[in-house]
């Protein structure tokens, strides 16, 4: 008897939570008649961001609106944005929010999102239901910086942080540099070497720091080819992070040319990055080219780095 008391309340209650909200307020002149279910729709223009600028957003019920919202939220570069309501309405269909203006510092890929309880008759029969419609659009800027070495100082402790007892990182892929150089600029090469390729433990500090209970950073693989070489880069072998570790990987090679542009390509946490230095040595302001994780490696490919290692002699200690 129990069980069928709870069935029924169960049923009860699915039947309850079927029912849509009640459109017996709304004068029935307002609500249109369709042949479907309304199929709502958010526009964005531009599709997407490549230089400083605003989007424009229009959103449509397609049905009578009762009551909606259009918000956006984002997965930025080592954290979330939003979610952030633009604009709310009654009544109208439709409705138009603009955002931004947005520069690089914004980089990241958005989702807007319209969510609409309306109310529509299908068939003679008055219907009620909330709908939810999304799209989502990039904003990839390039930017500059003058501050390399936090940069992927930052991008090694989003990516490399060890969140489990299998030593797995927080980005799903160890963090990755590859590049052409003429040299480094003594303050990239020592937080590379000192810190990246190694591997390290830290309390939130840059430089990185560790007096007490600290987190682990695993290693982050590295090649680089250099006119000359970059002497202190070359780590392989196993690290200990406390009560963690990572395998060390990472080589630099000497190609005994001149010319060697200055690029850096990046694989991050939740974006890649190419790394472009007029003296080729980054020790100059740099400029920054971003995009999802993934991106760079055509980038990487067009490069033929690898192909290098056959032409160039390694350095080691």
């Amino acid at each position: 008897m129990r069980a069928l008391i709870a069935l029924a309340t169960t049923g009860v209650m699915g039947l309850a939570m079927a029912q849509g909200p009640d459109c017996s307020s709304v004068s029935p002149s307002l609500v249109p008649s369709l042949s479907a279910r309304p199929a709502m729709s958010v526009s964005v223009a531009p599709g997407g961001l490549a230089a400083p600028g605003t989007f424009s957003v229009q959103a449509d019920a397609r049905a009578y609106v009762m009551s909606a919202t259009l918000s956006v939220r984002g997965a930025l570069r080592w954290g979330d944005y939003g979610p952030v309501v633009l604009t709310s309405w009654t009544g109208s269909s439709t409705a138009e929010a603009g955002f931004g203006p947005l520069s690089s510092s914004a980089n990241g890929m958005y989702t807007f999102t319209l969510t609409a309880t309306v109310c529509y008759r299908l068939n003679g029969v008055v219907m009620g239901e909330t709908l939810t419609q999304e799209t989502r659009v990039p904003v990839y800027i390039p930017w500059s910086t003058a501050d390399l070495p936090w940069l992927l100082w930052k991008e090694a402790e989003a990516t490399n942080y060890i969140r489990g007892i299998l030593n797995d990182v927080a980005g799903g892929q160890p963090m990755f540099i590859e590049g052409l150089v003429t040299g480094l600029a003594e303050g990239v090469r020592a937080v590379l070497r000192d810190y990246l390729a190694k591997g390290y433990l830290n309390q939130g500090n840059y430089p990185p720091s560790c007096s007490g209970l600290c987190y682990s950073i695993a290693p982050v693989q590295l090649r680089l080819y250099a006119v000359q070489g970059v002497g202190g880069l070359f780590q392989q072998g196993w690290a200990s992070l406390g009560v963690y570790g990572g395998m060390k990987d990472s080589r630099s090679y000497e190609l005994g040319t001149k010319g060697v542009a200055g690029v850096l390509i990046v694989r991050g946490y939740r974006h890649d990055y190419i790394l472009l230095s007029g003296k080729g040595d980054f020790s100059d302001t740099v400029q920054v080219i971003e995009m999802p994780k993934g991106g760079a490696e055509l980038f990487r490919k067009a490069l033929s780095l690898s192909a290098l290692q056959s032409q160039a002699r390694e350095v080691r200690p």
